[in-house]
């Protein structure tokens, strides 16, 4: 066993197992320690802003529902009904599996979900394009409107997979039916608001339905060969025919707004 040098005590005091720092020294190292990050992180791992106040529940439950709608309306468009799945949508949506069927059960109830997000878009659009020409339109203003804001955005598309896919299937068709009743009947009355035409409802109706189908078909053969100038034309002429024939049926004390 080696002996201990000379001058040097054979056994070295032992460390206390611990002991507590003097204030001081707690207070030191405290500012030495880097402040945590400010915020906080949710369980879909979004971090809140510093500062901003926390929102409640049915806040956190509606942006939810929101995104998955959104992401929904994009992968319609995207992929086609038949390929679209909802773990497709909640990976969309940055939203868990279980989060997604928390909200939206069924693929049936994220889909007449983001038709009814859909519709609330147009409805908003709607009301201001009637601020903005107030209580009279020309027929190309209303064409123009119904083309830039319903027909020729991107999510239109969406309501078409949606539609063409409620043909083969009767509940979908009837919840999409029941979402539509209502807006329907506006857009109906508003039409006829704007550019009042007097003729039978009959007549008038038939002209509405005329209109929405020229837009309609203009929405889906941009879809198939992407040709904006063939469309714009087509848009032009379809403008000149309809305001030729609204011009000539309404009443003339009714017409642009301007007495007889």
């Amino acid at each position: 066993m080696a002996q201990p040098r000379q001058g040097k005590s054979a056994t070295r005091p032992s460390a206390p197992v611990s002991a507590a720092p003097s204030a001081s020294a707690a207070g030191s190292a405290s500012a030495a320690a880097p402040a945590p990050k400010s915020g906080s992180v949710s369980k879909t791992g979004r971090r809140t802003p510093p500062g901003a106040s926390r929102r409640s529940q049915g806040e956190r439950s509606a942006a939810t529902r929101k995104r998955l709608c959104e992401a929904a309306v994009a992968l319609l468009a995207e992929v086609g009904f038949e390929r679209l799945t909802t773990s497709q949508i909640a990976q969309r949506a940055q939203v868990s599996k279980g989060a997604q069927a928390h909200h939206f059960p069924t693929k049936h109830d994220l889909l007449v979900a983001a038709f009814a997000h859909l519709l609330s878009g147009w409805r908003a659009r709607r009301e201001a394009f009637i601020r903005e020409v107030g209580p009279r339109a020309s027929m190309e203003q209303v064409l123009r409107y119904l083309w830039r804001d319903v027909f020729g955005r991107v999510d239109y598309v969406a309501s078409v997979e949606m539609m063409l896919a409620a043909r083969h299937d009767p509940v979908l068709r009837d919840r999409l039916r029941e979402l539509l009743r209502s807006w329907t009947e506006v857009r109906d009355d508003t039409f006829h608001e704007l550019v009042p035409i007097g003729e039978s409802f009959d007549r008038f109706a038939t002209f509405l339905q005329l209109n929405l189908a020229v837009l309609r078909g203009l929405a889906i053969v941009r879809g198939l060969d992407g040709d904006e100038q063939m469309i714009d034309r087509g848009l032009r002429l379809w403008i000149e025919i309809a305001t030729d024939y609204a011009e000539s049926h309404q009443d003339p004390a009714q017409r642009r707004g301007k007495p007889n």
